[in-house]
């Protein structure tokens, strides 16, 4: 008679790749973000060749960020580390961090939230901000973090 499977088996690669596909729907957002704004700055002043740098340096982290979350739901610890760092950090803070302040100063939420630049733009930027935090909640997951650089047994099919 066969063993039970262990439940870290049977729970990690669908944990993984749901932190990975929460992480994808946050680099999604991004780019839907990025897409609003530039639209939005586009309409009022034209297109110049600082928007058109900053636009590709962002589509060259997105990409960065895509292929870091399928690394991750094949079970890459390097990717893992990447996503919970660059995005879960970094880009966090990079969000957080002056609406935080912008806050302190007084400014009002619809402000906060850019919604200046667009009645879409608050909704994405909260979209994005709860797209990051589940993937960082799942990525942190026990199961997942065992899971991760494991043997082939524990990684998906793709």
């Amino acid at each position: 008679m066969t063993e039970p499977a262990s439940p870290t088996l049977l729970t990690a690669p669908p944990l993984r790749t749901a932190a990975a596909g929460g992480f994808a729907l946050a680099v999604l957002a991004g780019i839907a973000e990025t897409a609003v704004a530039v639209s939005s700055v586009v309409a009022r002043q034209g297109a110049d060749g600082a928007l058109l740098t900053q636009a590709g340096v962002r589509g060259l982290i997105f990409a960065a960020a895509l292929a870091c979350a399928w690394n991750l739901a094949r079970g890459r610890r390097w990717a893992w580390w990447a996503l919970l760092l660059g995005l879960g950090v970094v880009g966090l803070g990079s969000m957080l961090l002056p609406m935080a302040a912008l806050l302190a100063d007084g400014a009002s939420w619809s402000t906060v939230f850019e919604g200046d630049v667009s009645p879409a733009f608050p909704v994405i930027r909260a979209l994005h901000i709860l797209f990051v935090l589940a993937g960082v909640g799942l990525a942190l997951h026990p199961a997942v973090r065992a899971s991760l650089g494991a043997g082939a047994r524990d990684r998906q099919p793709y």
